[in-house]
């Protein structure tokens, strides 16, 4: 019986996994084919969070001065989550240099702090009628905001999210994060291009401010301190199911640091599961439990192979169905975020990722994690 339910996940998960790659291969555009005819008339309001973000943000402001966009129609709102660095000193320096207004939001002010109220006061105080959020630690070429303004005109798209990678730095480390985040990025992406969306990622993110007010924001999940990207997009998804749009397009990737050790690592990805209790779309919880089903038994076999529960082409057909679907998926995924010379490490992350899906489903159960120098319970 086990083995049967072992073979019928790796199957389905197969055929789940080459469907998702026929979506990202029909979908998915390379250049700069975004530039349509759509007016440029649309006011923005460019949102980062900033916590002891000194060494980072002025990179990002930077990016953000050479934007192909109407300066007259942008600006940029930094809000300082208490900040004990010089971060604000950082952006003051940068006034002078940036042709467009930047505004500065302490929440100490407002006696807050955390991620989901820095965008709730951000969002209360934007002029702009479209909000487009980065992390303050992130990088972004110059197509990146008209990108988002064309999707939003063109599409008439009620969240906008776009792909996000981590900075080449050559360590193999580097290489590992940006496989496995290239598969949930790649995922998140196709759900959304069938119309069922379920993962995003708020470091490349936008959405009208009035949808935002319409759904009320964050409220309902205020109290965790994750979810600032996928809870508001299942909440507007409800309203506007078929208008949460992936940004298919190369010059809308966002790039940020791969975590520098293991330790930051597991602490930034027990966050992210920290929100997998509260998600309330069955479907988005049985496709985590499937996948988690799926790998524990990728790391049974072994086991079941050596008392010959399962025999040797068994073990070999699981392997490799498994590995191959994977292949097919993630190399197009690689090659989209620029990172084709990544294609020959798959292999070896996909031997590595049963361990990393197991563990972390676990931990998904146990709350506690550090983040931003802060502990969250």
């Amino acid at each position: 019986m086990l083995i049967s339910l072992l073979l019928f996940l790796v199957a389905t998960y197969a055929v789940f996994t080459l469907t998702l790659a026929g979506v990202w291969l029909k979908k998915v555009t390379f250049g700069k084919r975004f530039m349509r005819k759509v007016p440029k008339d649309t006011t923005i309001s460019v949102l980062v969070a900033a916590r002891n973000e000194a060494l980072n943000l002025p990179y990002l402001l930077r990016d953000l001065a050479k934007q192909r966009y109407p300066k007259a129609l942008l600006e940029v709102i930094i809000i300082n989550d208490h900040s004990t660095d010089d971060t604000v000193f950082q952006i003051e320096n940068l006034r002078e240099e940036l042709d467009f207004p930047v505004h500065i939001i302490h929440l100490e002010d407002f006696d807050l702090k955390g991620k989901k109220n820095a965008i709730k006061i951000g969002v209360q105080q934007a002029q702009g009628e479209l909000i487009v959020c980065t992390d303050a630690d992130c990088r972004v070429g110059e197509f990146w905001v008209l990108g988002m303004q064309q999707l939003y005109k063109g599409q008439n798209a009620k969240l906008i999210s776009g792909g996000v990678t981590f900075i080449p730095d050559g360590r193999l480390w580097t290489i590992i994060q940006s496989i496995e985040f290239a598969s949930l990025v790649g995922s998140g992406a196709c759900a959304m291009m069938i119309g069922k969306p379920n993962m995003c990622n708020g470091a490349n993110i936008a959405y009208p401010k009035a949808v935002f007010e319409e759904v009320n924001g964050f409220k309902g999940n205020e109290h965790i301190a994750s979810g600032d990207d996928e809870f508001l997009m299942h909440k507007i998804a409800e309203k506007y199911p078929n208008q949460i749009v992936f940004a298919h397009y190369q010059p809308n990737i966002v790039y940020t640091q791969a975590q520098e050790n293991l330790r930051s690592f597991v602490q930034q990805r027990k966050r992210w599961a920290s929100k997998w209790n509260h998600y309330k779309d069955w479907k988005v919880t049985f496709l985590a439990i499937a996948i988690f089903s799926l790998n524990f038994g990728m790391l049974l076999s072994p086991l079941l192979w050596l008392i010959n529960d399962l025999t040797t082409t068994q073990f070999m057909v699981l392997w490799l169905v498994r590995c191959l679907s994977e292949y097919f998926f993630l190399a197009p995924v690689l090659s989209f975020f620029k990172k084709g010379s990544y294609i020959k490490y798959i292999p070896f992350v996909q031997i590595l990722y049963p361990f990393y899906v197991v563990f972390f489903g676990i931990s998904a159960w146990k709350k506690g994690y550090v983040w931003k120098g802060r502990k969250h319970f």
